[in-house]
């Protein structure tokens, strides 16, 4: 055994080489992350005048203007209303799906099935997007279906809607749903499933009490994977929701593209906040949770 200063000195070198090693993420988290969000707060409480040059003078204009006109902040409730939507039609669909490759698909092939699942978000997010006015508009694949069948008289105005949306979104982060659920289900013990069998647990009785609960972190973890970015979504309402289907990001992007920064700024600061206040709340909603069941 060694003596206690060596002991001190091993551990010593040890927090030096950790932090060598912990050097290069924590610049570049600070380049890429810190920074960019450091100016972009300071650029909110700027302004720009009549010739869209930008003045370096601390006010607080820009977030007068998002207060002041109801656009923006409903703007924000809607898009957190369709993400929402589009989180719990993520799991509606990822859930069974990922217990059923789990469960019901031998290991041969439950690889290819989650990579087949997985691969189309590959493609670019743009084309992939415009794939669905091919389907949802009144000229697309889905009218002509049910026009041939005979089940509609008139085609279904779905296309530039807050539902043509959420179908998009849903199809976009599903499989931001589907992997952390799939690897929550795979990583269960399947003595604790027999054990509840053995006491006379039915299948919806296992699933409610003992599987869900086991895989809880996964559910909540591709609920806020799809929650935070659906938020600040802009490319599918641009292109599948038009102005009835419009998100706070579409607001962000016609900012910055009409060269006004500082409002752009103060609007993705407005979101960065909210998105913030929403993880503070579930945060708080889970150790509430925990205590109820005995595990603080």
């Amino acid at each position: 055994m060694g003596t206690p200063a060596a002991h001190r000195a091993a551990f010593s070198s040890g927090r030096a080489q950790l932090a060598v090693l912990l050097i290069p993420p924590l610049l570049t988290l600070l380049v890429l992350f810190v920074a960019p969000i450091s100016l972009m707060a300071v650029y909110g409480f700027w302004a720009i005048d009549d010739n869209y040059l930008v003045q370096p003078t601390l006010q607080l204009t820009q977030y007068q203007r998002i207060i002041q006109d109801p656009l923006y902040l409903d703007t924000l409730w809607s898009s957190a209303g369709m993400a929402l939507l589009t989180t719990i039609g993520s799991l509606a669909l990822a859930l069974p799906l990922a217990y059923y490759i789990v469960r019901f698909v031998s290991p041969r092939w439950r690889v290819l099935l989650v990579l087949a699942l997985i691969v189309p978000g590959w493609v670019s997010v743009l084309i992939r997007t415009y794939s669905w006015n091919l389907v949802i508009g009144e000229s697309g694949l889905m009218n002509w279906l049910l026009l041939s069948a005979g089940l509609i008289q008139e085609p279904i105005k779905l296309l530039f809607t807050k539902t043509a949306v959420v179908i998009g979104l849903v199809y976009i982060y599903l499989p931001y749903m589907l992997v952390p659920i799939y690897a929550s289900i795979e990583r269960l013990d399947n003595s604790v499933l027999e054990a509840a069998e053995n006491l006379g647990a039915d299948p919806a009785r296992r699933f409610f009490y003992v599987t869900l609960p086991l895989i809880a972190p996964g559910i909540t973890a591709g609920c806020l994977i799809t929650f935070i970015p659906a938020v600040g979504e802009y490319v599918v309402p641009n292109m599948l929701g038009g102005l009835k289907g419009i998100m706070y990001g579409n607001l962000i992007t016609t900012a910055f593209s009409n060269f006004d920064w500082p409002f752009g700024a103060a609007l993705s600061i407005v979101l960065l906040a909210s998105i913030l206040a929403c993880l503070l709340i579930v945060g708080r909603f889970l150790d509430v949770n925990r205590s109820m069941l005995g595990r603080e």
